[in-house]
């Protein structure tokens, strides 16, 4: 079946899309609590840190203890404090979400955030009294949410009253070892501390990158002016809102160089593409009541060293490990940066990468030959705080994630949703920060990579967070000009798309998507009209181009290696291009009074935090939402393409079998969310339901 793609007009004139306007900003008052403490004189006097989360569930989980470790490296750990009053931060988060809130739009700074729902400085500094105690380096952010703790093994164990050791654990791609507290040698601190969770104490590192590397497509991928006329950037950027004064941030898995992205633009044809800026992670040194602290051991976090050309010393997911002589890109980066420079060309792109050059990374063996740190997305949570910290980007895009489960069993979250991931996802939620986060690469199995898919199904966090917008993918194929290809139609990236791989795991399975086993949907309430009566929060929202088979071009190695680009894919394409496209929209909105100021945000009035979920479930549940011709009829000058054809399903290699998932439908459904927004009609719409306030 054919479908005609309309072109946007401009932005003045567009008759309303929404049946009714919202009542943004008129609550009765906000929900802010009353403003506490800003500081202390006394040590931390809350409950004794004794039963602090540190990753217990990960070693009780399918693993065997093997016996004694010996680290020559040095380890570093990410401490979530214990906050005043988590809660409440995650309460506001979705209450600027919601239009009927006095807190609609209404934005804090990393410091309010702190004295009022973080841990206080008192509680701070206790904690990082004490580890400095050990020799251990220590740094924080203002937000007062997590802090870095960095040092030897000895002083690991000593400070958490335990001994590692190596421990096996089963995993869906086959065995893995790890270092972690031997049995009978649990955790625990020698005082009262502030200390809720211990991230990688426990050294399992589950996250991994959404992209796709096709083997078997010919050409080249399409160039950023294709998917730009393709899914209407240019409705927008043809208006005057390619994203100039907008900041784009990007949570980056590995190192980019200076020479990609011009060298990208050149090969695509594009012309302009926005300024990358990498933003090097290093927390603070400890500062109570105005008197800094001088750490006597560094807490690691430094600036990262530069791209090598490719080299063999890397393990399957990219650069996590570098030496003295490789650091080489890991792919992810650079599709992520590529994408929103090319799809957003005004704006400036913010790359947040962590190098930790005294941590020898997770793993149990002898780390001392030639290893000189680690980066990227072993240091995730750094980068998130720093991005906290900074307060400067107005979108986020991550290109990671694990399986609802592993996320849990590492510590992320615990079985009621709270957490410091929550955590981490409502302060930038607080702040205005619209986050766009890929759905996952293995359907609706995203807990299986490498084997034979498990019969549960399963979703991937982040992308399950209630305070981030979740993003599919799907298959499209362009004519050369960006028009849908004659007689074809915008599918779900599914087993039946896939001929760039094998429609197995790891090589092009499909769409992440499916609802949350952990977060109710009355933490994204937004869905439930739109058709999700899961009782979960569903996953994706959105979807833009993924499938490998009719994907972008990616380009390496400009520095090294002159015209090596070729065809990419996975939901790690999707969420760049989301975040690049809400960029644009938020250049319009900068510009236009009652979009910027209408509700109280401050100097970052113009932005949007999750409240941008709000507005893309009510444009689309809206009678013009999909168009003139509804539902399942093609994009017809509606903001979102409704996709109806396709599955997330998954081939078994055992049997061959296809594993069934869940289908696309009309609306909203758990393989491509409320479809594909274009960027030129999403504006107006987007405009027209900010005037209704």
């Amino acid at each position: 079946m054919k479908r005609t793609i309309v072109r946007a007009l401009a932005l003045a004139g567009i008759a309303a899309l929404l049946s009714a306007c919202h009542g943004g900003g008129t609550g009765s008052g906000s929900m802010l609590p009353a403003r506490g403490s800003t500081g202390g004189v006394g040590p931390y006097s809350g409950p004794a840190g004794l039963t602090f989360a540190w990753g217990s569930n990960t070693l009780q989980h399918n693993a065997a203890y093997l016996g004694p470790v010996t680290i020559t490296g040095k380890l570093s750990l990410n401490l979530a404090l214990t906050l005043r009053n988590a809660p409440g931060l995650l309460q506001y988060a979705r209450s600027t979400a919601d239009p009927h809130s006095g807190n609609y739009r209404h934005w804090l700074t990393p410091r309010e955030i702190g004295a009022e729902f973080g841990a206080s400085d008192a509680a701070v500094w206790s904690a990082e009294k004490y580890f400095m105690s050990y020799h251990l380096g220590v740094g924080t952010w203002p937000q007062h949410l997590m802090i870095v703790v960095t040092g030897s093994q000895a002083n690991i164990e000593a400070a958490f009253g335990t001994k590692l050791g190596v421990w096996q654990i089963q995993t869906p791609a086959g065995p893995v070892k790890v270092y972690g507290p031997q049995p009978n040698a649990a955790p625990h601190f020698a005082s009262a501390l502030p200390v809720a969770s211990v991230m990688n104490l426990v050294g399992l590192h589950a996250q991994h990158t959404f992209l796709e590397r096709p083997g078997n497509v010919t050409g080249a991928g399409y160039s950023a002016p294709v998917i730009r006329n393709g899914f209407d950037y240019v409705g927008m950027i043809n208006a005057g809102y390619s994203g100039q004064g907008i900041n784009e941030g990007i949570i980056g898995t590995g190192p980019i160089s200076s020479a990609d992205v011009p060298a990208y633009a050149t090969v695509s044809g594009n012309g302009a593409v926005a300024t990358v800026v990498q933003k090097d992670v290093v927390a603070q040194p400890v500062d109570y009541n105005g008197a800094p602290y001088n750490d006597p051991d560094p807490n690691g976090l430094a600036t990262p060293p530069p791209v090598t050309g490719p080299c063999s010393a890397q393990n399957t997911y990219g650069p996590a490990v570098t030496t003295a002589s490789c650091n080489e890109e890991d792919g992810e980066a650079q599709l992520d940066t590529e994408q929103q420079a090319g799809m957003a060309p005004g704006a400036t792109v913010d790359f947040y990468l962590a190098y930790n050059n005294q941590d020898c990374g997770p793993a149990y063996y002898n780390c001392g030959a030639g290893y000189t740190g680690v980066e990227g997305i072993y240091l995730v949570d750094d980068e998130i705080q720093q991005a906290i910290a900074d307060n400067v980007v107005d979108t986020l895009s991550l290109s990671y994630g694990e399986g609802e489960p592993d996320a849990y069993l590492t510590g992320y979250f615990d079985n009621t949703g709270a957490g410091p991931g929550p955590t981490e996802f409502a302060a930038l939620a607080a702040e205005g920060v619209t986050v766009f986060v890929s759905s996952g690469d293995n359907g609706a199995y995203q807990c299986d990579s490498g084997g034979a898919p498990a019969t549960t199904l399963c979703a991937s966090y982040p992308a399950t967070d209630p305070s981030v917008i979740s993003v599919g993918g799907v298959n499209a194929s362009f004519t050369n000009s960006g028009q849908i290809q004659p007689s074809t139609q915008i599918t779900a990236w599914a087993e039946n798309t896939t001929y760039g791989g094998d429609g197995y795991f790891d090589n092009s399975a499909g769409s992440g998507g499916g609802p949350s086993q952990y977060f109710n949907v009355t933490s994204t309430p937004w869905q439930v009209a739109a058709g999700n009566a899961s009782g979960f929060r569903g996953t994706p929202d959105i979807s833009l181009l993924a499938d490998p088979r009719t994907g972008p071009l990616l380009l390496m190695y400009a520095a090294f290696i002159p015209g090596y680009y070729f065809p990419s894919g996975g939901t790690s394409a999707a969420a760049p291009e989301s975040a690049a496209m809400f960029a644009d929209f938020l250049s319009a909105c900068k510009a236009n009074a009652t979009c910027a100021h209408a509700h109280g945000g401050g100097a970052y009035g113009y932005r949007w935090g999750i409240a941008a979920a709000t507005a893309f479930y009510a444009i689309a549940t809206s009678q013009t939402g999909y168009g003139t011709q509804g539902a399942c009829a093609g994009q017809g000058a509606g903001a979102f393409y409704d996709v109806c054809a396709g599955s997330n399903g998954v081939y078994s290699k055992n049997n061959n079998m296809l594993n069934n998932g869940f289908p696309a439908s009309p609306g909203y459904d758990f393989v491509t969310g409320l479809g594909v927004p274009f960027g030129g009609f999403l504006v107006n719409a987007l405009m027209t339901y900010c005037s209704c306030g």
